[in-house]
């Protein structure tokens, strides 16, 4: 029982704690995407930047608690990527929209852009997470290696064994032409007049 307790303890203290991190995270965006909307829409782009990151803040939050405390609680951690992707739109969804409420926003709209937000952000991650699992087997190549071995690209590596192969083809090249020239040397050697001595 204590040992329950503990692990409880220990998940709801990591659950704020991530909630908090994703908060901030939210936060600065909103920090950012209200500095830059404020300076074009409102006339006071200060108040106009810190309440959005505000909001952002609480929502990212909020939303981040919420699907935690789903996950752990409802699914006991064993949740398919759809149902994470269903989750994350119904607690975008229940964030959004009490947190813009709270703002003196309207419900709806806010709701149904944080259910998107949510929604979209977990497919993504889904996708991305998929293809990393499938490709987490196959040793990359290099970036050169991979241009080198491209059919367009007009260059390709060579092994060690076919460097040496190349090399020891040229290497009987030089010795065939050096042998050629040896005979030919010879041929004029035999053919060149022999000068007499000089008589004494």
């Amino acid at each position: 029982m204590g040992d329950q307790n503990k692990q409880d303890g220990d998940f709801y203290s990591n659950a704020l704690v991530s909630a908090a991190k994703v908060g901030a995270l939210s936060g600065g965006a909103g920090l950012l995407y209200g500095g830059a909307a404020g300076v074009i829409r409102s006339p006071n782009p200060m108040i106009h930047s810190l309440s959005c990151g505000i909001h952002w803040f609480a929502c990212g939050s909020t939303f981040w608690w919420l699907r935690s405390n789903i996950i752990k609680l409802h699914y006991q951690d064993k949740t398919s990527p759809k149902e994470r992707t269903y989750i994350s739109a119904l607690c975008g969804g229940i964030a959004g929209g009490s947190v813009t409420k709270l703002m003196g926003g309207r419900l709806v709209p806010g709701a149904v852009i944080f259910s998107l937000l949510g929604f979209c952000g977990q497919s993504v991650f889904n996708r991305v997470d998929a293809w990393q699992m499938a490709n987490a087997n196959n040793t990359s190549k290099p970036l050169v290696q991979r241009m080198a071995e491209s059919k367009w690209i007009p260059l390709r590596t060579l092994s060690d064994e076919e460097y040496r192969g190349m090399l020891g083809e040229k290497l009987l090249s030089v010795e065939a032409e050096i042998a050629l020239l040896d005979d030919k040397i010879a041929e004029l050697e035999k053919t060149r007049p022999v000068l007499a001595s000089p008589a004494n």
